[in-house]
């Protein structure tokens, strides 16, 4: 079995080696306490009544999508949209699991084909931190919904990622180099103010904190230090090359040198 991808790989699932990594990831995530927890106030931000139109941003697999139908009903519609045409292709299997009407496509979050004010609500989980620009996916998702509609964002501050272990220099700098590994590993931090930049109103914040076990860190991590170890061999074998210190770069980050969090 193929080790870990480097999650931070988000938005380029499909060119990947292993796309199904990436599934088996958001399953297992999805099933995290403080994620379960998560999912009633990011669907309460909608303050769905029925009968919607809703878009789903980032939808991954689908399974949060499949509960926005359950929520608008027969006289509401959702749409669905992923980078990823991995993820679309799963969640289109799933949705033959469920009597609802839900629409799938693959799209770009950051240049929407839909027209203005299409949309009652839009929710988005977990993307923005991979988005490459996601202040220019906020400004869509803003298009796309009416004038008094609602928009909810759950995503993460990967700075704020504390870890319980021993080593604590090495543990920093492999927190720190995995949060500047996202293409915006200081969203959370950023979405209030982005908020009130494209206009929105009646902005609240809900704070999260989301423990993991050891198995899910390792899924967490563990392409992000793979690639970190495969980069400092080729540094050292650059510096080998052209006769220079070899012992330049010692740091290890190995992910069996941090505990569990209980």
């Amino acid at each position: 079995m193929a080790g870990p991808e480097d999650i931070t790989l988000f938005s380029a699932v499909d060119r990947t080696k292993e796309p199904g990594f990436f599934k088996r990831f958001l399953d297992e995530g999805n099933k995290l306490p403080g994620i379960i927890a998560s999912k009633p106030i990011i669907l309460g931000g909608l303050q769905l009544k029925g009968g919607e139109k809703v878009f789903d941003a980032g939808c991954g697999l689908g399974d949060d999508t499949f509960e926005i139908a359950r929520l608008v009903g027969n006289e509401g519609h959702v749409v669905g949209v992923d980078v990823s045409e991995t993820m679309i292709l799963e969640a289109r299997r799933r949705e033959a699991a469920h009597a609802l009407t839900v629409e799938f496509e693959v799209g770009d979050a950051q240049a929407l084909r839909f027209a203005d004010a299409t949309f009652d609500a839009c929710r988005t989980e977990r993307m923005l931190m991979h988005v490459p620009d996601a202040e220019r996916a906020l400004a869509e998702m803003v298009r796309v919904i009416r004038r008094g509609g609602r928009l909810s964002v759950f995503d993460f501050d990967w700075e704020t990622q504390i870890v319980d272990s021993p080593y604590t220099e090495t543990t920093r700098q492999i927190t720190r180099s995995f949060c500047d590994s996202f293409k915006n590993g200081w969203i959370g931090r950023r979405l209030p103010r982005l908020f009130r930049q494209h206009a929105m109103t009646d902005v609240s914040v809900t704070p999260q904190t989301i423990i993991i076990n050891y198995p899910f860190l390792e899924l967490l991590l563990g392409g992000h230090l793979a690639r970190a170890r495969s980069a400092r061999v080729r540094y050292r074998l650059r510096m080998l090359n052209n006769g220079g210190p070899i012992s330049a770069r010692r740091t290890k980050l190995e992910p069996s040198y941090m505990d569990s969090p209980r």
